[in-house]
């Protein structure tokens, strides 16, 4: 259905290939051409490429859901959504698509794109690197030198506006403890004497 749904948006420049490793998901794969746009914009179109990462929600399916829910079609109950896709990555091929439509139909200048859309992602996305290794093999590297990499799976506080993560992966994470005092000393006693915890917490993560 999402292979139709691009297809069917008839992008100019857009080829679109189902690849298939045996034994594994298959991902979506798209490639647009570069664009020197129409506008009277003199930007130099990069020759380096733009990737756009998603995945097709819902898959694999999974199983233990009731008779009459189930992942493929959306169910309300109690003005609750029964049903896979409803608030996850459904959308990565719709706005991925969207966008270059937008940069298209504005005659904006762009480099080339790729898209990968996996269905393994729900499973831990174990067969994305060997997809990767596939599209980027020597001597037949189909991503290309890719300089950005758009992650289209992220979360959104509202439906009211478009919200944009920009460190979605990479977090490195810990534990900061700051101690100026042995003692609990309240600060009426011990003010502008002792430190502020938090401002050298502050200070450090600065």
């Amino acid at each position: 259905t999402a292979a139709a749904w691009i297809e069917a948006q008839k992008v100019e420049g857009l080829t679109l290939e189902i690849v298939r490793l045996a034994g594994r998901t298959p991902v979506l794969f798209f490639e647009i051409a570069a664009s020197v746009g129409t506008t009277s914009d003199t930007a130099t179109v990069s020759s380096q490429t733009v990737l756009m990462y998603g995945h097709l929600d819902k898959q694999p399916e999974f199983t233990g859901w009731r008779n009459d829910l189930g992942p493929w079609t959306p169910k309300y109950e109690d003005r609750k959504l029964y049903g896979r896709g409803g608030a996850d990555d459904g959308y990565a091929v719709y706005a991925s698509i969207a966008a270059v439509q937008a940069l298209k139909s504005q005659g904006a200048a762009h480099p080339r794109i790729v898209g990968l859309i996996e269905a393994c992602e729900e499973s831990g996305s174990y067969d994305l690197l060997p997809y990767v290794d596939a599209l980027r093999a020597p001597g037949n590297n189909r991503l290309g030198d890719v300089a950005l990499v758009i992650c289209l799976d992220s979360g959104a506080g509202n439906y009211d506006q478009l919200w944009l993560t920009t460190s979605l992966r990479g977090m490195a994470s810990g534990t900061l403890k700051v101690e100026v005092l042995t003692e609990g000393i309240h600060s009426g006693d011990a003010s502008g004497l002792v430190p502020s915890s938090f401002r050298i917490m502050r200070q450090v993560l600065d």
